[in-house]
């Protein structure tokens, strides 16, 4: 044998070793991309459409229960806001928040005289209301869903109004929640993820949204802290002057005597809030009322509510600190929920907005593919309202899984240097 020869022989055994690897390492290659969701891929748009599909069902066979009503006349808890409006434009508006003259308008009006619908929003929604009011319920009705619904799929999609973003907002369960609840939910999310949309471009005009959003004072709680956090100078501006100018509107349109009103009647409120939470808790996503649900002293909800508020508030510092970027938006959005114990699965629509913003940075950007648990996580929060709704489950399962995506959103956001 040669010196080629021999160091033929010498390499073969070397290859064959290599080979042996590669074929013990192979299996697992395939296992791992199993694991993996990319958006974009065959895999995450079958899921996709597959999950569309089940919300489109779920959709329909919930509003089908409107269509109902509506034809009996029922127009949920839009008829305490269209109420109001005619109330107000009618009678004196601070007598709004005047629970027995408010009831006897109400009543006057085709209410149930044992149906209760306070009004415990700022006389700044009175300025919308009260146009709606001078329209028959169902047209009023019809305009406010239909525009919310619109302004709310424009501040999720954008410009570019890319169909699945677009189909994900119309089809989120929680949408057909809030449009067969009657309530101004949309409006709320369109507000909220309208302004994060614009705030890095166009920060005076976010500044107008946000104050827009202040007849719904619990959604933008954290709006300041992250603004100081992006040191959004212009954006906060913006904000004050535009809450400064509904206030001015308000007194010019209503009387100075409105603002004293709105004051007195929020421990009123409060306290009838508090005697009937046992037949509302189970429509809150938060923590308080739904530790309360699950049977836990009031005194330790309220403790691990205000924990979860101290730690919501540090991770929406840091996640601001590069600016309102879209994974920092989503992140606000979902740490408000966790920051307020007062809110309704009504107010959740910006949250179906925050999840497919997640899912279209990791599309848009070199971001890592969604491992399974991710999916599992994201999934879980858009079918959480569903829960809701009956109230008959004592799991916390949608602040477990608001938590859960706070964790994901703040894993995937990139870290400052230092």
């Amino acid at each position: 044998m040669n010196s080629r020869d021999a160091k033929s022989s010498t390499a073969r055994p070397h290859k064959q070793a290599v080979a042996s690897d590669d074929t013990t390492a192979s299996p697992q290659k395939p296992r791992q991309t199993a694991m993996c969701w990319r958006p974009g891929d065959g895999k995450f748009r079958l899921l996709a459409a597959a999950l569309l599909l089940l919300v489109a069902l779920y959709d329909c066979s919930f509003a089908t229960v409107q269509i109902g009503r509506l034809r009996g006349g029922d127009l949920g808890d839009f008829f305490a806001l269209w109420s109001t409006g005619r109330f107000a434009a009618t009678h004196a508006a601070a007598s709004v928040y005047d629970p027995a003259a408010l009831h006897a308008g109400q009543v006057a009006l085709g209410m149930d005289p044992q149906g209760t619908y306070p009004f415990p929003y700022p006389p700044s929604l009175l300025l919308l209301l009260w146009p709606l009011a001078w329209l028959p319920p169902l047209p009023a009705y019809s305009i406010a869903m239909g525009g919310s619904l619109a302004l709310f799929v424009w501040a999720v999609a954008g410009p570019g109004w890319r169909m699945p973003v677009v189909l994900g907002a119309l089809l989120a369960p929680v949408t057909a929640i809030t449009l067969v609840a009657g309530q101004l939910g949309c409006l709320a999310g369109a507000l909220l993820v309208g302004g994060l949309r614009l705030a890095q471009c166009r920060p005076v005009l976010a500044g107008c949204f946000f104050g827009l959003l202040s007849y719904k004072p619990q959604m933008g709680v954290l709006l300041p802290l992250a603004l100081l956090s992006a040191q959004s100078w212009r954006c906060l501006a913006s904000v004050a002057f535009t809450i400064a100018v509904l206030g001015i509107a308000s007194t010019a349109a209503f009387g100075l005597d409105i603002w004293p009103a709105w004051f007195a009647a929020l421990p009123r409120y409060a306290a009838q809030f508090e005697a009937e939470s046992d037949l509302l808790r189970h429509f809150m996503p938060t923590i308080y009322p739904a530790l309360m649900q699950a049977g836990t002293d009031s005194t330790v909800a309220m403790s691990v509510q205000l924990a979860a508020t101290l730690v919501v508030v540090c991770v929406t510092w840091r996640l601001f600190r590069r600016g309102v970027t879209r994974l920092a938006a989503a992140g606000l959005i979902i740490a408000t929920f966790l920051a307020v114990p007062h809110a309704f699965v009504y107010d959740m629509p910006a949250v179906a907005a925050a999840v497919l913003w997640t899912v279209a940075e990791a599309a848009d950007t070199n971001a890592p593919p969604f491992a399974t648990s991710e999916v599992l996580i994201m999934v879980l929060l858009l079918v959480a309202p569903i829960a809701l709704v009956p109230g008959t489950g004592a799991m916390p399962l949608a602040p477990i899984s608001l938590a859960l995506m706070l964790w994901l959103i703040e894993r995937r956001s990139p870290r400052l240097p230092g």
